[in-house]
């Protein structure tokens, strides 16, 4: 798996180069396609404020021609002719064929001034209705099913309900207005004729009647489309439903036009002129509020889009070149960058191999140079570390060879004092017995594996030191512990505390009767600190700086004398297993007593 590992690698330069491209690509890509995007809201823009202008102009030429409508039919309506009509069946036969004569004249005669207009038709409440058309005039006395249907069309509903203002419908056509049968003989009667209606409702002497004039659809359509050179716009106006009233496809009429969702919310606001991009195209629509109606212009995206694809070939073409560029320019420099950087690496494989201490003579004044100088003085370190390292496992090699030696004759010692002890034994000197047996047990830890033992073991065995001074100076020793319980099971080096108890009766209580010793332990965290005091004579302050300083840096004389039993090996051997943070800290007072204090890492018993 590591030779497999080894053949995948790939060079750093290569990597770098990579990287610099898909970075160059993700960057020039996004670039492109924010200029792409953004030329293509600009065309989008530019097709809105141009239709909009386009819009306002189509707004004032229908208003304008709503606004001659609408006085022709007021013309129409103030005509006496007209409102004699309302009541034509109360009128004498001779009334009636009077006014219907001059209706029929004056429609004609509206027919003949006004080329856009289609028909006028007059529909009473009582049934009675007339048309006009170019063709022929229309008569209907007594209302048929025809005539019916038509007052209960949408028609007669929203020219009553307009209050005898001009009400514009679309979405009709000559079949909606007939009021006979077979009027018109020619072909094209029998195709509909689709028509703009404007309709009013106008009252006299409590009766009501309907004026609806129908306009060309080709007339009213060029005044808003004549100028729509472009054949992918779709231009056309839809009603109050959405239905399209009024288009140059007449086909189209009477169908669901495509106006933004969001009409109604501009109409709220304000804001007659609304655009949304939806199913492929762009749709506007702006609202004429003299009709009721909004006018709207489909232009497809494809129209916006063809002249971006003309930009996006060109940026192609540059990504291409770009791309190709960037590569070759890239490689070259990242060589040359990357060369302090290999050799940099092989160093550190030859430092891999065991080969300590090499350094590189580069100057470089870029972070590279940095990093090769911080790497020369790591490898000086690792090489002065790995001495240090070999020096101090040396000097524990030769503390823990001392410490087995020292065993050796301590073996010896307790199987003579056995033989000793049975001799007591057999002589009945019950305190010769007692003292052998005290140091049997003193000396049987000496015999025990390993460099650890719990805290109660250790405490165990300075009691058993303690007996045997004891014997030696006549009772005159005494040690309290105030060890918790709950820590006794805890590791401790083996033979640290015997050490530091040896040199307080050696030095601090040797000439003071009644002694007394104290070793307290005392949980802190991850350690537990250790105090040994006495209140034996104490040092001068010259006498603690020197001892302080021995801790550190022993003479060499008394540290071979001692073969590792003192305050130097105790503090030495603390450091040589836990770090030279740990460390014994001597505090003295002449005559008052010497403590000592020392902390170790709370290791539980496996």
């Amino acid at each position: 798996m590591a030779i497999y590992n080894r053949n995948k690698r790939v060079s750093l330069a290569n990597q770098l180069v990579l990287s610099f491209l898909v970075i160059f690509l993700i960057i020039f890509s996004l670039s492109s396609l924010f200029a792409y995007l953004r030329i293509l809201a600009i065309l989008k823009n530019n097709a809105k404020e141009t239709t909009l202008r386009q819009f306002k102009q189509y707004d004032y030429n229908l208003t304008s021609f709503a606004s001659e409508v609408d006085q022709l039919s007021r013309m129409l309506v103030l005509d006496s002719e007209l409102y004699d009509l309302i009541n034509y069946k109360s009128k004498s036969e001779l009334d009636r064929a009077l006014q219907v004569g001059l209706a029929f004249r004056n429609f004609t005669q509206n027919l003949t001034d006004y080329k856009y207009i289609k028909e006028i038709s007059f529909f009473g409440d009582d049934g009675f209705a007339i048309r006009t058309t170019a063709q022929s005039n229309e008569i209907l006395v007594d209302p048929k099913d025809k005539v019916n249907e038509f007052y209960r069309s949408q028609i007669y509903e929203q020219a009553v309900s307009g209050a005898q203002k001009l009400v514009w419908l679309g979405g009709f056509t000559d079949k909606n207005f007939e009021i006979t049968e077979g009027l018109t003989a020619t072909p094209e009667a029998a195709k509909p004729v689709a028509y703009i209606s404007a309709a009013r409702s106008f009252f006299s002497n409590n009766e009501a009647g309907t004026l609806v004039i129908n306009l060309d659809m080709k007339y009213f359509t060029d005044i808003y489309n004549h100028a729509n050179d472009i054949s992918s716009n779709e231009l056309y106006l839809v009603d109050d439903r959405g239905r399209i009233v009024s288009n140059s496809n007449e086909a189209s009429i009477g169908e669901s036009g495509m106006a933004p969702l969001q009409t109604n919310a501009s109409a709220a606001s304000g804001n007659k002129f609304s655009s949304e991009e939806r199913s492929g195209k762009q749709i506007m629509s702006y609202r004429i509020d003299s009709l009721g109606w909004e006018l709207v212009n489909e232009i497809p995206v494809s129209v916006f889009t063809s002249d971006a694809l003309t930009l996006r070939t060109i940026v192609l073409t540059m990504f291409v070149f770009s791309l190709a560029s960037a590569a070759v320019i890239s490689r070259f420099w990242i060589l040359k960058v990357t060369k302090p950087l290999n050799s940099l690496t092989n160093v550190v494989r030859k430092m891999g191999q065991g080969n300590l201490g090499l350094t590189l003579d580069v100057e470089m004044r870029n972070e590279l140079g940095i990093l090769i100088t911080q790497f020369n003085k790591m490898s000086k370190n690792i090489f002065d570390l790995m001495e240090q390292k070999e020096t101090i496992q040396e000097e524990k090699r030769m503390i823990e060879i001392g410490a087995l030696q020292s065993q050796i004759n301590p073996h010896f010692f307790y199987n003579s004092l056995n033989t000793i002890k049975w001799m007591a034994i057999m002589a009945k000197a019950d305190n010769i017995v007692e003292s052998i047996t005290t140091l049997g047990d003193y000396l049987q830890p000496m015999f025990s594996k390993g460099m650890y033992c719990t805290i109660q073991e250790e405490i165990d065995y300075i009691e058993n030191y303690t007996k045997i001074m004891n014997y030696r100076m006549a009772g005159g020793i005494k040690v309290e512990h105030h060890v918790p319980v709950e820590i006794r099971e805890c590791q401790i080096l083996r033979f640290l505390l015997q050490p530091l108890v040896e040199n307080a009766i050696t030095h601090g209580l040797k000439n003071r009767s009644g002694g007394i010793i104290e070793i307290t332990a005392e949980e802190r965290g991850s350690e537990i600190v250790w105090s040994i005091r006495d209140n034996g004579e104490g040092m001068t302050e010259a006498r603690l700086q020197e001892v302080r300083r021995s801790l550190v840096n022993w003479d060499g004389e008394d540290r071979n004398e001692q073969k590792g039993i003192g305050l130097y090996n105790t503090n030495r051997r603390l450091q040589l297993h836990f770090g030279d943070h740990y460390r014994i800290h001597i505090e003295s007072r002449p005559h008052e007593g010497t403590e000592l204090k020392f902390a170790i890492p709370k290791v539980q018993k496996p």
